[in-house]
């Protein structure tokens, strides 16, 4: 029996089922590019923004308040316990943002944009819960990157959360290109091994090599589309370990929270009480 790494649990076994899908059919159906997800054009223009020096949190603004649920998320985080220690709100998106900052502000906004542009057939519910994993795995993973490389050396804490927010992407293209029921079965619920062995045995593709080949037609920085390529076989790269002990991290601690709001303070909690031993990962110069 396997046994979880991170909790003294047993893993559930994969059953034995049929293939609803070959390998050959699976890599053709994500290989038609008019058919593939595209970024949401939010996602683009916010990551233009972060990437341009002369870019400032005006021009932030401009892109998110034309969208309600983002405007409203970026409130409810910037009142949050987490950045509003002294209990003093605010109401004003302006305000929100300079109290947040211009790149946190951006990485919730990113977030909204990839979870309500990407239109998965499921439960808001699970969608929900999708993203909010993915937020918390993209802030473990660049917390990750500042303690082990600080001044950025070798790996961008960008790069990092951008990694992080991504890694289970190719759960999307699943979703979207191959079986329209992905989230709706068994391994919608699975994390880990237990998800990479389903998706091998009903696809002939786990979701990082789907993931891979999703963020190379997008033209993805190498090292990204890598390291989620990668991102179940950690020793291959230091970012792809770097976001496989993120994710396993939030598997065993975040499990039970599916609110973006709560997460910093949620991640800020649990690793007060279950610290991450860095000790072990090495910086290759």
């Amino acid at each position: 029996m396997k046994v979880s790494k991170w909790r003294d649990e047993p893993l559930l076994e994969t059953p034995m089922i049929e293939p609803a899908y070959d390998r050959e059919s699976t890599l053709e159906l994500l290989s038609l590019c008019k058919e593939l997800p595209s970024l949401p054009d939010r996602f683009v223009k916010i990551q233009k923004i972060i990437k341009d020096s002369d870019s400032d949190a005006h021009d932030l603004a401009e892109v998110i308040r034309s969208d309600q649920a983002t405007s409203t998320m970026i409130l409810k985080v910037a009142n949050s316990a987490a950045f509003n220690p002294a209990n003093t709100p605010v109401g004003e998106l302006s305000k929100a943002i300079t109290r947040l900052g211009s790149r946190e502000t951006a990485h919730i906004a990113s977030t909204m944009s990839l979870m309500y542009g990407l239109c998965l057939s499921t439960d808001m519910a699970i969608i929900r819960a999708f993203w909010a994993h993915a937020f918390g795995v993209a802030i473990l993973t660049e917390h990750l990157a500042k303690q082990i490389d600080p001044d950025q050396n070798n790996i961008s804490h960008e790069l990092a959360f951008m990694t992080g927010l991504l890694h289970d992407i190719g759960r999307v293209a699943l979703g979207l290109n191959v079986d329209f029921s992905y989230f709706e079965q068994e391994t919608g619920h699975l994390h880990g091994d237990a998800l990479i062995e389903m998706e091998e045995a009903c696809y002939g593709v786990n979701h990082d090599e789907a993931g891979m080949r999703l963020l190379r037609m997008w033209n993805c920085p190498e090292d990204m589309c890598l390291a989620i390529g990668e991102c179940h076989k950690p020793e291959s790269s230091l970012l792809a370990r770097l976001c496989h002990t993120a994710d396993m991290y939030a598997t065993a601690h975040l499990s039970d929270c599916a609110a973006l709001e709560c997460m910093h303070e949620k991640i800020s909690d649990s690793l007060a009480q279950n610290p991450i031993d860095i000790s072990s990962f090495q910086l290759h110069t």
